[in-house]
C-alpha cells in the first residue's frame, strides 16, 4: 500500500513539474561576495529600480505607467515571491540582456538590454534589491 501511494505521489509531482515554465539557458555567474545581503547595495538597487524600472515593473504607487498594462508579454511584477527566490545569475542575465535573447526576443518582449547602460555592480545592486523587495 505504501509503495502504491509513493507511486501516485511521484506521478503527481512529475505532472506538476511538467506544467511549470522552465528557464532558458543563461550564463552562470556569482555576485561579488556579500553584495546581495548588503543594505547599501540594496538601497542603490532600489534607487536604480525606481528611476529606470518602476514605470514598467513597479506598482501604481511607484510610478507604473498605464501603458505597461498593454505589454504582451506583460512586464513581471517583481514583488512576487518567485523573484526573491530566483537564481541571482538569472536575474542578472535578464536585466543585462533584456529582449535581445531567446525566448524573449521571439515572444515580443519590450524590455531593454540594460547591460550597455549599467555597470556589472549596478546590475548586481538591482538584483540585490529584487531579492528583498
Amino acid at each position: 500500500m505504501l509503495a502504491w501511494r509513493m507511486g501516485v505521489l511521484l506521478l503527481m509531482f512529475a505532472g506538476l513539474a511538467g506544467c511549470g515554465q522552465s528557464l532558458p539557458d543563461y550564463p552562470r555567474r556569482q555576485p561579488p561576495q556579500g553584495l546581495l545581503e548588503d543594505p547599501g547595495a540594496q538601497a542603490a538597487g532600489a534607487a536604480l529600480f525606481h528611476s529606470k524600472c518602476a514605470s514598467c515593473h513597479g506598482r501604481p504607487s511607484e510610478g507604473r505607467s498605464p501603458r505597461a498594462d498593454f505589454f504582451r508579454p506583460p512586464a513581471p511584477d517583481f514583488s512576487e515571491s518567485r523573484y526573491r527566490l530566483a537564481d541571482p545569475a538569472y536575474l542578472f542575465w535578464r536585466i543585462s540582456e533584456g529582449k535581445t535573447v531567446e525566448p524573449f526576443l521571439s515572444q515580443g518582449s519590450v524590455m531593454p538590454a540594460w547591460g550597455a547602460h549599467f555597470s556589472e555592480i549596478e546590475i548586481w545592486q538591482m538584483v540585490s534589491y529584487l531579492r528583498v523587495r
